[in-house]
């Protein structure tokens, strides 16, 4: 059998371990004390998150997740990305090692970088799966894969994957899952939703804002799109504080009285279905819509396991591993 000498781990921002209010809290609770995605001071944000937030929110959160959590047992997160996993290990055979690892939860990271160092693996790269880059998910990757080798004698050697916002082969998979989902006759209206990001992490260089705008550009041309079809909106707020603009839920209260009946959404910045989009878009965002007026709703899936997205993962993956992959 061969040994792989390289590893490749594709990481996914997390899910709980089951749709119980007990699991749920534990992610949360992991989630939401990383400083990337909270930084306030922590004397005013912790006792808020374990006193207020943690015992009211993992009770409903769970109620939401087994409205969308599978038979078998798995999170559609989890699921999906087991799939692209799997479809990526197919594709760069048996010297180079693939693993899932989650952020927050399980499996995770460090447990994963640690098992392939043990088994003497000596370079790694690190795949965030999020398209958009942003200090609340890729930084904190790198936070998190720095901190597992702190105290090992050893420290492999570690590349990290740039976002792959505008990358043709991303945008194509998008585009081709969408036209096999929306059927012969699609809402003339569209709305791309990505995940908010509080408005100040922009201001202070976050690039997320401009790599989201890119995404649904190239989108758009791609699905042959006029510019008055589509619109971009930010989804998920959390806080007070001010965050990214237009924000979802309320243009999917403003279109109805502006003569949009009739809404396509697609969520560009998840490869893979998950509570955010499942719940919070195609069933919060549907109802929203009709209420205000809106006649037609139709919710596009994420890339989840699509072959075009694990064929165009597989070429970012061996772009990334050049200069590796030919000294093998």
């Amino acid at each position: 059998m061969v040994q792989p000498s390289i590893g490749v781990v594709l990481v996914q921002l997390g899910t709980p371990d089951a749709p119980e209010p007990q699991a749920v809290r534990r992610f949360l609770r992991e989630f939401l004390s990383d400083r990337r995605v909270v930084d306030l001071p922590r004397w005013f944000w912790l006792p808020l998150l374990h006193g207020v937030i943690l015992p009211k929110r993992s009770p409903r959160s769970a109620a939401l997740y087994r409205k969308i959590w599978r038979e078998d047992g798995l999170s559609p997160l989890l699921h999906h990305s087991q799939a692209v996993t799997a479809g990526v290990t197919a594709q760069l055979g048996a010297t180079i090692r693939v693993a899932l690892a989650m952020r927050y939860g399980q499996p995770g990271l460090a447990e994963i970088l640690h098992t392939m160092t043990d088994a003497g693996i000596q370079r790694i790269l690190i795949v965030p799966l999020f398209p958009q880059y942003s200090c609340a998910t890729n930084a904190t990757i790198t936070d998190a894969v720095c901190a597992a080798f702190v105290q090992r004698r050893f420290q492999p050697a570690l590349r990290f994957a740039p976002p792959f916002a505008s990358d043709p082969g991303y945008i194509a998979a998008l585009a081709d899952t969408i036209r096999a989902a929306r059927g012969k006759n699609p809402p003339r209206h569209w709305l791309f939703s990505f995940h908010g990001l509080p408005q100040r992490f922009v201001d202070q260089g976050d690039p997320y804002a401009d790599q989201c705008a890119e995404t649904a550009r190239l989108l758009a041309k791609e699905l042959h799109l006029e510019e008055d079809q589509w619109r971009l909106g930010y989804q998920s707020r959390f806080g007070r504080e001010p965050w990214l603009l237009p924000d979802t839920a309320r243009l999917l209260r403003e279109l109805p009285n502006q003569g949009v009946d009739e809404l396509a959404v697609v969520c560009p910045g998840f490869a893979a279905d998950c509570l955010e989009t499942l719940e919070e878009i195609a069933v919060q965002g549907e109802e929203i819509f009709r209420q205000a007026g809106g006649r037609r709703f139709l919710y596009l899936p994420c890339l989840n396991d699509a072959p075009s997205w694990i064929d165009a993962l597989g070429v970012i993956v061996r772009r990334e591993l050049a200069g590796w992959l030919e000294e093998m």
